[in-house]
C-alpha cells in the first residue's frame, strides 16, 4: 500500500489547515472547506482569511489517487515572525461530503477531531521552526467517489499575545483526480505477414484488456473492408495474450490487413504476400469491367457464383445468382460513389472494388 506523507497538498481532493490560537487544536470545523461553510479561524480570531497557495502537498501521483491505497499530505504555513502556528485540514468530495480516511502519523503533534474527519495540531505542534511549521498525516483513498477531490486547511499564524487579535488566518486548498485506467487497445500479432494460401497460428498481445471465453478474432483488408478473414480457432493464454490459426485464402488479396479482436482494432498490422508467379490471381480468375463505370458492368468467369453488391456502409444493394460465363450487371440506379462487388462460389470469395462516375 502507497503512503502519502501527509502533505497537505492532496491531488483532487480539498484539504483546509486552519491555524489557532487554541494551543491545544481547532475545535473542528474551521478547516475553510465547503462542508465546514467555509468556516475558519476567524470565527473566533478578527480579521479575514487570507488565501494561500501550495501550503498542502501530498504524494498522490499526477495519474491520480487508487481507492484504496495509502497517501501522505502535507501542510505547511509559513508567516514573517509567526510565534505559535496552527492548522485543521479536512478531505471532501465536490458535495461537500468528507470522504476517505484521516490517520494520525505524528500523535504528539496531531490528532483528529470533528468526528475523524479532520487533523489538527496538539499543544506539542504549535512551536514553529523559523517563520513556518509543517504537519503530515495519512488518508486512505476512498471507493465510488465521482469527480476531483479537495483538499482543505486553515491556518492560524498567532503572535503568541494571548488573546485572540493580532492573529492571521490563512486558507489554502489542493485537489487530487482519481486514477482513470487508459482503455484496452491491441499492441501486436506474431508473426505480421504470411503468404497466400499459407496457415499460421499467431500470437496477440493486448494491453489492459480482459480476454477471456471465445473473442471474435478476423483479419479484415485495409482496403477492401468486405474481405475477411476470420480465425478458425482461438485459445485465451491471459486477460492480454491470447493465440489463433489463421488460413489465408490462395486469392487473399496482397497488401496490408487490419486485426480485430472483439471490438478493439489495430489498423494495417498484419501483411498479406503475394505469392511468386501468381500475379493479381483474382484478376485471372473473375474480371469486373468498366471500372470506372457509368450504367453497367459486365463480370466474366462467374457462372454460378452469387455475386452481390456493398456501398461504403456495408449496405447489400445488390445480391443475384449468376447465370453466365458473362453476367451483366444494371447499375444505372446507383449513384457516384465508391463500391464493393462480392464473388462468392461457396469454397472461396473475392471482393473487387468498383468506382461508379
Amino acid at each position: 500500500m502507497k503512503k502519502l506523507s501527509f502533505l497537505i497538498p492532496v491531488v483532487a481532493v480539498p484539504v483546509v489547515l486552519l491555524l489557532m490560537s487554541n494551543h491545544a487544536g481547532s475545535p473542528g470545523g474551521r478547516s475553510g472547506s465547503p462542508g465546514d461553510n467555509g468556516n475558519t479561524c476567524t470565527g473566533c480570531h478578527t480579521g479575514t482569511a487570507n488565501t494561500a497557495f501550495a501550503w498542502i502537498t501530498t504524494n498522490v501521483p499526477t495519474s491520480g489517487y487508487v481507492a484504496g491505497q495509502t497517501y501522505t499530505i502535507t501542510a505547511t504555513g509559513t508567516h514573517q515572525g509567526v510565534v505559535r502556528f496552527g492548522f485543521e485540514l479536512t478531505v471532501e468530495d465536490s458535495q461537500g461530503n468528507k470522504v476517505g480516511t484521516l490517520q494520525i502519523t505524528d500523535p504528539t503533534r496531531t490528532k483528529l477531531v470533528n468526528g475523524n474527519k479532520a487533523v489538527t495540531h496538539t499543544a506539542n505542534g504549535i512551536n514553529p521552526s523559523g517563520n513556518s511549521n509543517s504537519w503530515s498525516a495519512d488518508w486512505v483513498a476512498p471507493t465510488g467517489v465521482q469527480g476531483n477531490i479537495g483538499i482543505y486547511a486553515a491556518f492560524n499564524a498567532a503572535n503568541g499575545n494571548g488573546s485572540t487579535s493580532g492573529d492571521v488566518i490563512y486558507k489554502s486548498s489542493t485537489f487530487i483526480a482519481p486514477y482513470v485506467p487508459p482503455p484496452p487497445a491491441l499492441v501486436s500479432i506474431v508473426p505480421s505477414e504470411a503468404n497466400q494460401g499459407e496457415s499460421l497460428q499467431v500470437t496477440i498481445t493486448g494491453s489492459n484488456t480482459n480476454f477471456t471465453g471465445s473473442p471474435e478474432v478476423s483479419l479484415v483488408n485495409s482496403q477492401l473492408p468486405l474481405e475477411s478473414i476470420n480465425a478458425s480457432g482461438v485459445t485465451v493464454i491471459s486477460s492480454t495474450v491470447l493465440q489463433a490459426q489463421f488460413n489465408i485464402p490462395a486469392l487473399a488479396s496482397p497488401g496490408l490487413w487490419d486485426l480485430w479482436v472483439d471490438n478493439l482494432v489495430l489498423t494495417e498490422s498484419f501483411t498479406v504476400n503475394l505469392i511468386s508467379g501468381t500475379a493479381d490471381p483474382i484478376t485471372a480468375v473473375t474480371k469486373v469491367y468498366p471500372n470506372p463505370a457509368t450504367d453497367r458492368i459486365f463480370i466474366e468467369n462467374v457462372k454460378g457464383k452469387e455475386i452481390r453488391m456493398f456501398n461504403l456502409a456495408g449496405q447489400n444493394l445488390l445480391s443475384e445468382l449468376a447465370s453466365s460465363e458473362k453476367q451483366t450487371i444494371d447499375i444505372s440506379n446507383l449513384p457516384r460513389g465508391v463500391y464493393f462487388v462480392k464473388i462468392n462460389s461457396g469454397n472461396s470469395e473475392e471482393v473487387r472494388k468498383l468506382i461508379i462516375k
